[in-house]
């Protein structure tokens, strides 16, 4: 995977040119482009000729999520695929019907011979030169598809560490950084996408990053503040400690800093963390990858991991309306205003609590499996929202952006997507699979409390009401 760029690669069928002229490519034979997600730095993000996936396929029978991998008789198992340049193929790959079956795919970085729904992934122990990227294990998993010709989005499964050397008063030699007593497999499961560390530890020498710094990946571990490395200059081995336990997760990227004083090395900092990814993998589970690309255009992602607090009660007025995908209301137009509230924010994994409602209260919905991303005074929020508007049930994927300040959220948006709604014969609601996106017009949604009603606001009862759900102007 000499990963240079973050570029998506597009693919002509019919140009000759894109086929590997190693490997014939038959008609009904399914082939994967690829990507992967954007780290930190521009050194993991794209695939090289000759890198080879496994992907294993499913069948969809209509009914099921995303298509489960069984231990062993799937569609297709653990099949070989090699990049070109600009996509996957195979000429032994997989071969779909052509009648519309759909399929689902999952796929793995680097091909492992014994890889199942659970096997246990190894990294390399020295990751100098290409055993850097062999020990990268990203994974992707598509929707179901009847497409002969596949994206696929990998991301990054275990974790990256960063180390630089910082300052100029080292002193000269050759230099090796050896990571001591880590562990060097990890358990992965597919289905669950729990990746975890195994059964099996060791020392791990880590690879160059550019000039007085060193990278490796390593599977998800707690690395003990003592014993942490050992940096070699020359003959001489400096041993380096923690001042903290440093706890790696799955996808995540870490910096550590080392200064050099009085012959000996010292630890700078710890405890910088940075998305290798775009951002948090649960955002898919709330938005999908197709409506999310769209969203973009119209509402602020703040990724990170350090997202500012916001628990608290804001009132959004006037609710002004962005874009609505369906066309129900225009640009500029007003909505009812809601009150939402933030409660029981989790710093360790980034979760919060959420609650809405509009002041007459014939409105209400609070957020399941919600979590925050973000840093500084920016965050965005995500959320599955059950609830009800006129009396009639909803579920909706919602976010949530802005930026935090001492009055309440500036600059806030509000975007969602009705996933599902109960029976609604007089159509008083949007319909299904749609979304709208909403922000404070006035820049500003200030503090206030949960009981707050309309009759507290004389300028806001004078107003026509409209619902964010409703198809009825």
């Amino acid at each position: 995977m000499a990963l240079n760029s973050c570029a998506k690669a597009e693919i002509d069928e019919n140009d000759p040119d894109n086929e590997n002229p190693d490997i014939e490519q038959k008609d009904n034979f399914v082939s994967f482009s690829a990507e992967i997600n954007a780290p930190s730095r521009a050194t993991d993000t794209k695939f090289d000729i000759q890198d080879n996936i496994g992907v294993f396929a499913v069948k969809s029978n209509g009914n099921d999520n995303k298509g489960i991998i069984l231990s062993s008789g799937n569609y297709a198992d653990n099949v070989k695929y090699t990049y070109n340049g600009s996509r996957f193929t195979s000429s032994n790959g997989i071969e779909i019907d052509e009648d519309g079956t759909q399929y689902y795919y999952h796929a793995v970085y680097p091909y492992t011979a014994d890889a199942s729904d659970n096997f246990m992934f190894s990294i390399k122990q020295d990751q100098t030169g290409k055993n850097y990227t062999l020990s990268d294990l990203c994974t992707a998993h598509t929707s179901a598809t009847s497409s002969k010709l596949v994206d696929l989005k990998f991301r990054h499964r275990l974790s990256k560490l960063i180390v630089n050397l910082e300052g100029g008063n080292w002193p000269s030699g050759n230099y090796t950084l050896k990571l001591n007593s880590v562990y060097t497999n990890a358990s992965v499961d597919l289905n669950a996408m729990n990746f975890t560390y195994g059964n099996k530890k060791g020392e791990v020498i880590m690879a160059a990053n550019g000039n007085m710094s060193y990278k490796v990946v390593l599977p998800p571990q707690i690395l003990a503040k003592d014993n942490f490395a050992t940096l070699s200059i020359g003959s001489k081995d400096y041993p380096v400690t923690l001042s903290n336990s440093l706890n790696m997760k799955s996808g995540m990227q870490y910096e550590i800093s080392l200064t050099y004083n009085n012959d000996a090395v010292t630890v700078e900092f710890t405890g910088d963390i940075y998305p290798w990814g775009e951002e948090d993998d649960r955002f898919e589970d709330v938005v999908p990858d197709d409506i999310r690309e769209e969203l973009d255009d119209w509402i602020p992602i703040y990724s990170g991991v350090n997202p500012p607090i916001v628990e608290g009660t804001y009132f959004i007025d006037p609710f002004e309306t962005v874009y609505c995908e369906d066309g129900e209301y225009e640009p500029g137009f007003i909505v009812e205003s809601y009150i939402i509230k933030f409660s029981n924010q989790n710093t360790s994994n980034n979760t919060v609590d959420y609650n809405e409602r509009n002041e007459e209260g014939d409105a209400v919905g609070a957020g399941n499996g919600a979590f925050i991303s973000g840093s500084g005074n920016n965050f965005t929020a995500f959320f599955n929202v059950t609830g009800s508007t006129y009396g009639i049930s909803t579920k909706t994927a919602l976010v949530v952006s802005g930026t935090k300040s001492s009055s309440g959220i500036s600059n806030l948006y509000y975007a969602f997507i009705l996933v599902e709604k109960g029976y609604d014969p007089e159509n008083k609601l949007m319909e299904e699979g749609v979304f709208r996106v909403f922000k404070d017009k006035d820049g500003l949604s200030v503090n206030t409390s949960w009981t707050r009603s309309r009759s507290s606001n004389i300028e806001v009862n004078s107003r026509n009401y409209y619902s964010v759900f409703s198809n009825m102007k």
